[in-house]
């Protein structure tokens, strides 16, 4: 009987000093009476977090802009046949892809290695785009190094802000569409 005692008074002595520990000894009660669990209150946003989503709303509606969902993970591209020329001082290579993935590819980057006969890297390039590659959308891409006596074969790597991605060389890809905003600007520019 002295332990049990002993082990309510412990355990008495650890709840009122988890209570002073919490700040008091108010309980919030959920609908339903004695015996609810005690429900933490919610903290109200920040006036900083306010601001920040009152300017993105405005933005947003002020601009006809429309959020995107973007790929998460692997996805899926299709590319040319790289082709590289000389052009001046540096060898250029050209090559298009197409985003096969079913949502946009944010942060999508090409880098390119170029590496001697004995494996060791020279140089290399890298392209990253600032807006996302719309799904089935072609871009063109250019890489631009210096040339160097060593360069004897080059190698890619396609990136992605969220994932890697898995390649498909294809032998031909359409045009890439002009935007809108491009073709007008060439309208209203008169030639000399």
């Amino acid at each position: 009987m002295k332990q049990l005692s002993n082990t309510v008074f412990v355990g008495s002595l650890a709840w009122v000093l988890a209570l002073a520990a919490c700040g008091g000894s108010e309980v919030a009660e959920i609908e339903g009476g004695e015996g609810a669990a005690p429900m933490a209150e919610e903290a109200p946003p920040s006036p900083e977090a306010v601001a920040a989503a009152n300017a993105l709303t405005s933005r947003l509606a002020d601009n006809d802009i429309t959020l995107i969902p973007t790929m998460r993970g692997p996805a899926n591209i299709e590319y040319t046949q790289p082709t590289t020329r000389r052009q001046s001082n540096f060898l250029v290579t050209t090559f298009r892809i197409r985003n096969q993935a079913v949502n946009a590819l944010a942060g999508f980057q090409v880098d390119e290695f170029w590496f001697d006969d004995d494996g060791n890297t020279v140089t290399g390039d890298r392209v990253r785009f600032r807006e996302p590659i719309l799904a089935g959308q072609v871009v063109d891409i250019e890489l631009r190094v210096p040339r160097h006596a060593a360069m004897a074969r080059s190698n890619y790597r396609f990136t992605h802000q969220n994932g890697d991605i898995d390649i498909a060389l294809v032998e031909e890809l359409p045009e890439p569409e002009v935007e809108e905003e491009e073709e007008e600007e060439e309208a209203e520019t008169p030639d000399p």
